[in-house]
């Protein structure tokens, strides 16, 4: 085996320089959110009994307008998806804090979801099931007045 010389380290060092910055610009950044960030799951019944013991995140319902007035998980505040990055300044929350979002039956609650762990929010839940399953378990929903 060829031994190298001080001389053989010192003609590498460019080389192995560019490489370390070549490396270094491929690398993707580690503050903040990693750019495949997915929310994780919540279950309905989960929800629900963090609701009964009054210990439950900021539910955000993503469904329209109507569609939050015909029925919506108690306390769930109803920013529609499409109006989410106009209204991040509504969301009443840190951005540690925990954040559950549905919508009837996950679409449009995974494009919410992308929006929030985009803008820092870090402890994001997808509702299993959604609005679909909620209904279907026999939780109770609420209703109010809209458009």
């Amino acid at each position: 085996m060829k031994r190298m010389t001080m001389s053989h380290l010192l003609n590498a060092w460019p080389t192995l320089g560019l490489l370390a910055v070549v490396l270094t610009a491929c690398t993707p950044p580690t503050d903040g959110p990693k750019p495949d960030a997915n929310a994780e799951i919540i279950s309905v019944a989960e929800l629900a009994e963090r609701i009964r013991l009054d210990r439950a995140p900021l539910i955000v319902d993503v469904r329209s307008e109507q569609e939050y007035a015909e029925a919506h998980i108690p306390g769930a505040v109803n920013i529609p998806h499409d109006q989410l990055g106009d209204r991040l300044a509504e969301i009443d929350a840190a951005k540690s804090d925990e954040i559950v979002v549905l919508c009837r039956s996950g679409r449009r609650a995974e494009v919410a979801e992308k929006l929030l762990i985009d803008a820092g929010y870090s402890r994001i839940y997808d509702l299993d099931g959604h609005m679909n399953a909620w209904q279907s378990g026999g939780y109770p929903t609420d209703e109010s007045q809209c458009c």
